[in-house]
């Protein structure tokens, strides 16, 4: 497996966009209306890109997306990521969903990135042992910003290790769902 600069700068902006809600969220700056107006907007976006060129939009989609994406469901990645954030925004308290947000921005993209920088090898049902592993650690940490230490554990430990897996499933849907009931279990 090897990390291509496109997928380098696709985990790159799947971190920060993450992290730029989280932080939105955080500070209240955003709140879950918010969530759904940008989905909305993301979902119309991704419709005028399919059929045309859009200012900035097909720009972003020219440098960070992926060519079958491209070309069927532009802003697929964000688009997944709105849903499933709005769904453990709307669900659960908003410490136990930022912590849901945050395990997918940061340990989602770097399972991703270290996954191909380190793994030799692609086994049939998990997508990198090392690449999860390290993706764990930092959902981990991140979560601990929000929860306490053993719902950070639990929620980040769980939720990678089911993004880990090759279930052909769209993670940035259900990362953040399955954090947000790991963590709720535990604390």
């Amino acid at each position: 497996m090897k990390l291509t600069l496109l997928e380098l700068r696709r985990q790159l902006l799947h971190m920060f966009f993450g992290l730029f809600l989280v932080a939105m969220l955080y500070f209240e700056i955003f709140n879950l209306y918010w969530m759904v107006g940008i989905l909305g907007a993301g979902v119309i976006l991704s419709e005028l890109c399919k059929r045309g060129r859009v200012p900035l939009a097909s720009w972003v989609m020219d440098h960070f997306e992926r060519d079958e994406n491209r070309k069927a469901f532009p802003g697929r990645g964000p688009i997944f990521f709105m849903i499933g954030s709005i769904i453990v925004l709307w669900l659960f308290s908003k410490d136990v969903a930022l912590a849901s947000m945050v395990i997918l921005a940061v340990g989602d993209a770097v399972s991703h990135i270290f996954g191909k920088l380190l793994s030799k090898k692609k086994y049939k049902y998990l997508k990198s042992v090392k690449g999860t592993l390290i993706g764990v650690g930092c959902g981990i940490l991140g979560a601990f910003i929000f929860v306490s230490i053993i719902p950070a554990v639990v929620g980040g430990a769980v939720s990678m290790l089911f993004e880990g897996l090759d279930l052909g499933l769209e993670d940035n849907l259900y990362i953040p769902i399955v954090a947000a009931i790991a963590i709720s279990l535990v604390i």
